[in-house]
């Protein structure tokens, strides 16, 4: 079982890019039975994004009880244990909230599991200065521990600002890959056979 770890702020484009992700994965499963299986960390009580997911033929767990990041994540450890043995997917894919810490969730789950986390995050382009002047220390925090980090929505943005956000991403980050992309439209396939190495 591989474990991805999806973070980004509200309305950054998680869902999209998870949507692309998924179907990468299941396209390209070396895994007879299920291949990936999703847990969302929702912090209303309804699931919005469980909907399309389902929709798609995608295995989805919700984690309404408790939050990823906090106390040790214990509910998502619980869900992750029993998904280990009940389905034992290729891959899990967490959906963090948007206000999660990436970093203490793979923490968590690396030590309890002792199986490797990756981490991809998505930039919002169109909101970046509004969301850094704001949230510096969440906004940083959800891409210094990234792997991988797409700049979505460079469609809404000029090619000189886009160019200047990765610059910054590339200095909160140094060791990650870092792809500009529109999450609503098709990715190119080297993103995600990236994570999968």
């Amino acid at each position: 079982m591989k474990i991805l770890l999806l973070s980004g702020f509200l309305g950054s484009g998680k869902t999209s890019a998870l949507l692309q992700m998924a179907s990468y994965m299941v396209r390209n499963s070396r895994k007879d039975g299920t291949s990936v299986m999703i847990i969302e960390n929702e912090i209303g009580e309804v699931g919005v994004d469980d909907k399309v997911l389902k929709a798609q033929g995608l295995q989805v767990k919700e984690l309404f009880a408790g939050c990823a990041c906090c106390t040790g994540g214990a509910d998502l450890l619980a869900d992750l244990r029993t998904i280990q043995k009940t389905v034992d997917p290729e891959w899990v894919i967490i959906e963090a909230t948007g206000v999660a810490y990436p970093r203490q969730i793979r923490d968590s789950v690396e030590t309890c599991f002792k199986i490797p986390v990756k981490i991809l995050a998505l930039a919002d382009a169109k909101r970046w200065k509004r969301l850094h002047a704001y949230m510096a220390q969440l906004i940083e925090a959800q891409v210094d521990a990234a792997d991988c980090i797409l700049l979505n929505k460079v469609d809404l943005v000029e090619k000189a600002e886009a160019d200047a956000i990765e610059g910054e991403l590339h200095r909160y980050n140094p060791a990650s890959r870092i792809w500009q992309v529109v999450a609503n439209q098709p990715m190119d396939d080297q993103i995600w056979a990236f994570l999968d190495e």
